[in-house]
């Protein structure tokens, strides 16, 4: 796409809201457009939510793989505020790229057609 990779290295929990850039535990191989905007935007709205209130978020980030599949298939993110009914989400991502069709069993891809 224009030169980009279409793979990120892609952190599970955000970097804003774990200060860890190099934890493998924390990390997976994700889209351009899993990363951002998609997972950014929730990212997003918790890391302003902490900052607003200095509340507590009990937060999960699930990477769903089919079978023996190499790369994800995408990711579920579930939040939920602690002292207050503030946030709440529990959504999907597909690990997808518009103009991409990717290989879930080793992680290839081709470029389609539009």
């Amino acid at each position: 796409a224009n030169g980009q990779w279409l793979y990120n290295r892609s952190h599970l929990i955000g970097f804003q809201l774990t200060g860890e850039n190099n934890n493998i535990r924390n990390l997976m191989t994700g889209t351009r457009s899993l990363n951002n905007p998609n997972m950014l935007r929730f990212e997003n709205d918790i890391a302003y939510y902490l900052k607003q209130t200095h509340n507590h978020v009990r937060y999960m980030v699930r990477p769903i793989f089919r079978d023996e599949e190499k790369v994800a298939r995408g990711v579920q993110l579930m939040a939920q505020s602690v002292e207050d009914e503030g946030l709440r989400f529990n959504v999907y991502i597909f690990n997808v790229q518009e103009g991409y069709e990717i290989n879930y069993s080793d992680g290839s891809s081709k470029k389609v057609a539009k």
